[in-house]
């Protein structure tokens, strides 16, 4: 009778899990309209800009819509009309900026209080829809990537849209949806977008 050998590595011999090829989330810091940062593959680090061109409500929803730009090196390739769906937001630490700090002069919670009247977005977490990884010169997974974008605005055009940012979702997420106020924001959020520097 011929037994023949079993081949199968053990959990000593057997090789280490392969490298991820998928990329899962991804980190950006507001930068004037854009939100810039990078991140690192299993053969190089990029540097990346989510350029948002308009924003929308899909079912209630905050959805921005724009461009994905890749750079590294001297090497920038980018692809217009990619959407990034908002799932959540985190609450901003710290002092409350004083656009947040007027509007709530009457509270009776302190200004360091970020909470109901105070309270501003500080991040917001989304999905981006899927990017062709192969027309920005990667070979990695990029069908459902997490964007998280950090919010800490140093410029008054930036903290127009964080004050925007914040008062949309307060209006469309909040524990009683405000579609008109929502809308509103809305409209004011597409101006900041669009408006010319």
């Amino acid at each position: 009778m011929l037994i023949q050998e079993d081949k199968t590595p053990s959990a000593k011999t057997a090789p280490g899990p392969k490298p991820s090829v998928k990329l899962h989330s991804i980190c950006g810091v507001q930068n004037g309209r854009d939100f810039m940062g990078n991140f690192e593959t299993n053969t190089a680090k990029y540097d990346f800009a989510f350029s948002p061109k308009s924003a929308k409500l899909v079912d209630g929803k905050l959805e921005l819509t724009g461009d994905f730009t890749l750079m590294r090196g001297r090497v920038k390739r980018q692809i217009k009309g990619i959407s990034a769906k908002l799932l959540s937001t985190q609450g901003g630490l710290g002092a409350v900026p004083l656009r947040f700090a007027e509007r709530a002069k009457e509270s009776a919670l302190p200004l360091t209080e970020a909470t109901d009247e105070t309270g501003f977005v500080g991040a917001m977490y989304f999905r981006f829809s899927p990017i062709n990884a192969r027309a920005l010169g990667l070979t990695i997974n990029l069908d459902a990537v997490q964007f998280n974008a950090r919010l800490f605005a140093t410029s008054e055009l930036e903290r127009d849209l964080q004050f925007e940012y914040s008062e949309l979702v307060a209006a469309a997420y909040g524990k009683t949806a405000n579609s008109s106020a929502a809308r509103q924001h809305l409209d004011k959020l597409n101006q900041l977008l669009n408006q010319s520097i």
